[in-house]
């Protein structure tokens, strides 16, 4: 696996389970993506209420949030795939996809996230953040 295609998909992973902070209205943590969705979300309500009340400092807020981090795991990919570039195209291959997998089963079994916005449970594994 080139470097390139190693960053692009320890970047894909880290903005798809990453707990990150959600700073604003409320404390949390969940990973950008559901920032992202939560972004899109107040902004199609801002739209459809012709851009009245909060709901377009919320899409700022959200998307906002969403696309710093974005920026922020693109170059953490990035060091992590130059790292990585020292190892034989095999085995970086395979560290990292042992890496994502584990990050993935991991984020998918334990109630890493804590999500504000969430009806069900305050503290949530990725099933349940994207449900």
């Amino acid at each position: 696996m080139s470097e390139r295609t190693l960053r692009r998909w320890l970047w894909l992973a880290a903005l798809l389970a990453a707990p990150l902070p959600i700073f604003g209205l409320a404390s949390g943590s969940v990973p950008p993506l559901h920032q992202l969705q939560l972004g899109v979300l107040a902004l199609a309500f801002s739209i459809a209420e012709r851009a009245q009340g909060v709901g377009p400092l919320l899409a700022l807020l959200f998307l906002g949030q969403a696309f710093v981090y974005a920026v922020a795991l693109w170059l953490a990919a990035a060091l992590a795939a130059r790292g990585l570039s020292y190892l034989p195209p095999l085995l970086r291959t395979r560290v990292a996809f042992f890496g994502v997998v584990l990050g993935l089963a991991l984020a998918l079994v334990q109630p890493i996230y804590h999500t504000p916005y969430s009806s069900r449970a305050a503290h949530s594994s990725l099933l349940d953040v994207y449900r």
